[in-house]
């Protein structure tokens, strides 16, 4: 039986990557991650054409966006996150990579604009661009990302389609399985295995994006984490967001989004978390059954008024003792 699976995470190898990788045609799953390779890849992981899964993330690679890849058809995940590639995110990734569930490039030193090509993937429902140096508007195409909706939201976990996927085709073993993404909620990482296929994440935090909020991304009412904060974003939050009824938590802080908090946010019953501080939003906050428990430090730094902020608040005003998961300390955190 031909190897379909290797995985040398979490170890302590260092050095180059080996260029030896046209010995294992039939890898399925890579994994890399976690150890202390540096350098290119090697072109020998262009014979890599059946890959299903590639981690490769917290190493110190280097290089531009792996070429080799457009000979993958089949690949579903991929993280090159916490790394040092740069150039730009190329277009071709949405043309050849059509079946990605989850596309990870967060923590390295992407420049230039989000290819509106990334909306072709209509399987991706985890997208994490975080940490780079991505620059323009946010695509309004996101709304063609139709994994992240509820009408096409899966039922069966994406890692029970993983691991079985090469069941019957292939005899791949599916009582094995390597698969796991890390989401990051405010500098806290929480890794996501067997529920992986209910996850639905975008995270654009820590770049230099412009321009507004497209209204067409509240189209994702099936989206759970939506991270957009650390940006020089303007506008007004569109009124829409209240038909995103799966968001767990939002992130805009720290960009210059102005204008009222849309009343319509109140009708997200199942918000956990939400950070719009360090803005230029005014007003009252909308009254509503998670909004007022949600810890003031998510509001300051605009000039809004109402609960949960103090009466007579200054915007000014420095406010300590706050959790990191934006929730006052009588609450619980939502599992």
């Amino acid at each position: 039986m031909q190897l379909q699976v290797l995985d040398l995470a979490s170890n302590n190898l260092l050095g180059e990557t080996p260029d030896c990788w046209n010995i294992w045609p039939y890898l399925v799953d890579l994994s890399l991650q976690s150890n202390n390779f540096v350098g290119n890849l090697p072109p020998s992981m262009g014979s890599l054409v059946v890959l299903d899964s590639l981690s490769i993330r917290n190493n110190s690679l280097s290089g531009t966006f792996p070429t080799f890849l457009k000979k993958t058809k089949a690949l579903i995940l991929l993280d090159l996150g916490e790394n040092k590639f740069s150039g730009t995110i190329p277009a071709w990734v949405g043309e050849h990579l059509v079946d990605m569930h989850v596309l990870i490039l967060r923590s390295n030193r992407f420049l230039g604009h989000i290819p509106n090509k990334i909306c072709d993937m209509s399987y991706l429902h985890l997208l994490d661009l975080a940490k780079n140096k991505l620059t323009g508007k946010i695509p309004t195409c996101f709304s063609s990302l139709k994994a992240m909706t509820q009408m096409n939201k899966s039922t069966i976990p994406f890692i029970y389609f993983y691991a079985t996927r090469y069941a019957s085709e292939n005899e791949y073993d599916s009582s094995y399985n390597s698969v796991s993404v890390l989401l990051w909620l405010k500098e806290r990482r929480d890794e996501y295995r067997n529920i992986l296929g209910f996850v639905t994440n975008i995270d654009l935090s820590n770049n230099k994006l412009v321009g507004e909020i497209p209204k067409k991304i509240t189209d994702l009412d099936g989206l759970t984490f939506l991270n957009l904060s650390h940006n020089h974003l303007v506008g007004h939050i569109p009124q829409s967001i209240g038909n995103m009824g799966s968001l767990l938590s939002i992130d805009f802080s720290r960009n210059q989004i102005f204008g009222e908090i849309p009343a319509t946010i109140s009708n997200l019953s199942f918000l956990s978390m939400l950070d719009l501080s360090y803005n230029h939003l005014e007003g009252k906050i909308p009254s509503g059954t998670q909004l007022q428990t949600f810890n003031v430090t998510n509001f300051i730094g605009n000039n809004l008024c109402g609960p949960p902020l103090p009466i007579n608040y200054n915007p000014n005003e420095k406010i300590d003792n706050f959790d990191h998961n934006g929730r006052g300390s009588d609450r619980h955190e939502v599992n």
